[in-house]
């Protein structure tokens, strides 16, 4: 079998248009160099939201591919070199009780001497600002996948653990994402999403002045269109809030007729799985594949996606694929084979029919698109969390031309590669192709037949997803013998799979 050597898979893709460009950047080594660059070509304004920035985060590109390689830069000390070139740098961040790293942000920033960086925080409990975004001199914009914080470096390779990654976010596990760098009318749009945050926030900063950003276009052009959800009450331009992004999914859900592929950190949003189960019913050719983590974050999100799946037929489903991904390399303890662990799903990609997606920071669960309460299965967290929503951006691209085809296909093809291997025929695009890959992947695990990386140092590997409560046990229930061969990296105990104790910490910490 061909496993999925990522580190042959290129994460740097770029179309160019008329009117500007969409740059697809893979796993967070990519994104990151290009948030460098952005930031060293920075010369007026630099323009920050984000839902968490740790002052320790440390910025590792694909160049570093080891965990020895430890000397990467703090991107608060790339950020305070900017300001002194005169660069005004504002960032905008949570800062409730649910979750502040703007407090000690600030502390830091005081520390380093800068001058020119201001922060300025949102206190909207229990909403959280969830978009992540950088804008440099209003020409280029990074819309980026994952908080500032250490826990969610990785680069492609999915190695499967590494020094770089601490163990405190997501229990050191490799973690996929996508961020996106575009150019061009999005950038204007962008810059308009940043000026309401930060003119609106009411914590901090109170002697920088307002932001006025240029222009006010609405950011589409003929294939690409800003999306958001917003709460009520949040943005005074916006007192009813606004729900776009959940339904330009249900839209482009309804008008699927082949394939859907979904690759999310959750899905629990009742809305948009009652619109995949009605697609399916409407359309008998129609095949859904969906990348999803078993062990959420936050583990309520386990309960509720397994119950949200099986009531609406989709955990059984004859035309939907659910899949999980794994990582494994040669052991690097004695008396083990194989050191193995879970990826962690953060990217948050809905493709249809290769004719349109939806990226960003918006997941499918209800405090990303509609209601938090909606994501509840009792009464009284129905009531509680009714119509909390997050801040969340996406972008949404649209198949109007060979241009914007080509872009879509190029993202899609980039992420199964890196998935399912650099040899794929991604043209195949059909969930027979997912499940004969995810029946050789487990044969290998269980050494049937022999379990062999092709000469590559870790492998990314897809598994048939399980409702089973622990990594060990989802292992298995497909048959794989977790014994002294194998060295489980990540599985968790009773209470952190039903108590989300890494969460709470870091949210209060």
């Amino acid at each position: 079998m061909q496993l999925a050597d990522a580190t042959r898979v290129s994460g740097e893709l770029t179309l160019e248009r008329g009117t500007g460009s969409i740059e697809w950047l893979v796993d967070n080594a990519v994104a990151y160099r290009a948030l460098l660059a952005a930031i060293a070509r920075a010369e007026r304004s630099i323009w920050i939201t984000q839902l968490a920035f740790d002052a320790d985060c440390r910025v590792y590109d694909e160049t570093c591919v080891s965990s020895a390689d430890m000397g990467a830069p703090l991107l608060l000390d790339a950020l305070a070199d900017a300001s002194r070139r005169g660069v005004a740098v504002r960032i905008v961040l949570n800062e409730t009780l649910l979750l502040d790293t703007a407090t000690p942000l600030r502390k830091a920033i005081a520390a380093s001497g800068a001058t020119n960086i201001a922060v300025r925080g949102l206190h909207h409990f229990p909403q959280l600002l969830h978009a992540k975004m950088c804008i440099v001199d209003e020409d280029e914009a990074i819309v980026a996948g994952s908080p500032f914080v250490n826990g969610y470096w990785d680069h492609s390779g999915h190695a499967p653990s590494d020094a770089r990654r601490p163990t405190r976010e997501l229990g050191g596990r490799p973690l996929h994402d996508l961020s996106m760098r575009v150019t061009g009318a999005t950038v204007d749009a962008l810059g308009q999403v940043f000026a309401e945050l930060w003119n609106d926030a009411t914590i901090g900063a109170p002697d920088a002045a307002r932001v006025e950003p240029r222009g006010c276009d609405s950011g589409d052009d003929a294939c690409l269109r800003l999306t958001r959800t917003v709460a009520h009450g949040v943005l005074a331009r916006h007192p009813d809030g606004l729900m776009e992004i959940v339904s330009g999914v249900e839209r482009a859900i309804a008008k699927a007729r082949r394939f859907i592929y979904i690759e999310h950190q959750y899905l629990s949003s009742e809305r948009v799985i009652t619109a995949l189960a009605q697609a399916l019913a409407r359309e008998p050719a129609l095949e859904v594949v969906i990348v999803l983590n078993q062990n959420p974050d936050v583990t309520a999100y386990r309960v509720w996606q397994r119950t949200r799946l099986r009531s609406a037929g989709l955990l059984d489903h004859p035309r939907v694929g659910i899949f999980a991904l794994w990582s494994a390399r040669p052991s690097m303890h004695d008396g083990c084979e194989w050191d193995v662990s879970q990826i962690f799903v953060h990217s948050k990609v809905l493709i249809v029919d290769d004719a349109w997606l939806t990226a960003g920071s918006a997941n499918l669960d209800g405090v990303s698109l509609h209601s938090y309460g909606a994501d509840f299965t009792s009464r009284i967290g129905e009531r509680v969390f009714r119509d909390v929503r997050n801040y969340d951006v996406n972008l949404e691209l649209t198949v109007h031309d060979d241009d914007s085809l080509l872009a879509l296909r190029t993202l899609r093809d980039v992420l199964w590669r890196e998935h399912l291997g650099p040899d794929v025929d991604v043209e195949r695009v059909s969930l027979a192709l997912w499940r004969a890959h995810a029946h050789e992947c487990v044969d290998a695990l269980r050494h049937e037949p022999e379990f062999d990386l092709g000469g590559a140092p870790h492998t990314t590997m897809v598994l048939p997803y399980s409702t089973e409560a622990t990594p060990g046990a989802q292992l298995r229930a497909l048959g794989i013998k977790v014994d002294e061969r194998i060295d489980l990296l990540f599985d968790p105990g009773w209470l952190e799979v039903h108590c989300s104790p890494n969460w709470i910490r870091n949210m209060f910490a």
